[in-house]
């Protein structure tokens, strides 16, 4: 398993279609290193279960660059990597995708 960035066009509840799905972390390395770390940053919108809103976008962009550099701080080699280029490709697309209506979930 693994843990995601999506979006869909509609609600997610009922018969919507994913539009968007991005890679954040296996489940394995979201635990060893994103779960402690989210703990620590005290992150609330960019975590397994989250829900990523327009008018939430200042906080998440935050929050990526948090975790960012606790990565950076914290883990080495190749699933350093691996985070980082992760983490940045999810901001990016926030980022692009940010002006269209809809919410992103992550799971």
């Amino acid at each position: 398993m693994s843990v995601g960035l999506y979006k869909y066009n509609g609600d997610i509840y009922h018969d919507a279609k994913e539009i968007l799905s991005e890679n954040i972390a296996s489940q394995r390395i979201y635990e060893k290193y994103l779960k402690p770390a989210i703990k620590e940053l005290n992150i609330y919108y960019f975590q397994d279960g989250g829900e990523i809103k327009k008018e939430n976008l200042d906080s998440v962009i935050v929050e990526l660059e948090s975790l960012i550099k606790w990565i950076k701080d914290n883990v080495e080699g190749s699933e350093r990597e691996y985070l980082i280029r992760n983490l940045e490709n999810s901001k990016k697309v926030i980022l692009e995708s940010a002006k269209q209506d809809g919410v992103f979930y992550i799971f």
